[in-house]
């Protein structure tokens, strides 16, 4: 027997197996592996530490109901003349405007109530309102993002109160419950919603949990302050619109977000004019 022949026989003897060496090829391999795993890693650690904290949300206590409208008749405007003089409780109004739209896949709706016109004499005078906003499902594989209401004043003698959740009322949205310092014209306030009703002029309804939401919407009351003193007024128009927003959530290992996102929008307007003009 040669000696290749026994060394063969002694190796079978051992159970052992012939080591055999890595290539360069192999190496090259393995060497990207573990450098496309340490990216990963890295890539998800960084958007672990970067990613913004979670947003905070609360929920109105009261179930929002929308009014009773007939969308093919009503208006979507209405112009409040100011006076000088009212009686006890205001100039009662008492006029309801509102519009709709849809496309195809979602419907928006929005009515604004008209309560009163109140003069106060060396304050400002207020225009008290009541809004209804909503969605509803059409078809489509679609969800729901957000619902904002929005508020647009032509000038800056008209503002609006801090918010007021006496009247608060949502249907399947949530608001943000976040706190911090917000600058707006009026000052630093520490309730994000007040940050974005002064700065933004918005409030904003939220699919907090991604659900595919069929219907939703809120409500709540609604003041506008005056700020141009009698006799000196002049003419104001305040633009109130329901604007939609879905899209598609997509979840993946580097962060999820919303892909695909469209908006559908309506809105009605309130002129405020002096008496007589």
């Amino acid at each position: 027997m040669g000696e290749i022949e026994e060394i063969n026989d002694k190796i079978k003897e051992s159970g052992a197996k012939p080591k055999r060496k890595l290539g360069k090829k192999g190496r090259i391999i393995v060497i990207s592996s573990i450098t496309i795993i340490a990216i990963l890693i890295g890539a998800i650690f960084y958007v672990t530490l970067t990613s913004p904290p979670p947003e905070k949300y609360w929920k109105p206590e009261s179930e929002f109901r929308m009014p009773v409208v007939n969308w093919s008749d009503i208006k979507n405007n209405y112009t409040v003349k100011r006076t000088h003089y009212n009686d006890i409780n205001g100039t009662v109004i008492n006029q309801t405007i509102g519009s709709e739209k849809s496309d195809g896949f979602f419907k928006v709706c929005l009515a604004v109530k008209i309560m009163d016109y109140t003069y106060i004499s060396d304050n400002p005078d207020e225009v008290y309102t009541m809004f209804y906003l909503s969605f509803g499902k059409l078809g489509g594989d679609y969800i729901v993002k957000e619902l904002v209401f929005k508020f647009e004043p032509s000038d800056s003698a008209v503002r609006t109160p801090s918010f007021d959740g006496h009247y608060f009322a949502s249907k399947n949205l949530y608001f943000t419950a976040d706190t911090g310092n917000y600058p707006t014209p009026y000052g630093t306030v520490s309730d994000r919603m007040d940050y974005e009703l002064w700065s933004l002029h918005q409030i904003r309804g939220i699919n907090k949990d991604k659900k595919d939401i069929k219907e939703g919407g809120f409500s709540n009351s609604f003041q506008i302050d005056l700020f141009d003193e009698y006799p000196n007024w002049t003419n104001h128009t305040i633009t109130f619109t329901a604007t939609l927003y879905y899209g598609k959530y997509v979840q993946g290992w580097l962060g999820s977000g919303w892909q695909d996102v469209h908006e559908l929008s309506t809105s009605v307007t309130i002129y405020v004019v002096p008496e007589g003009s």
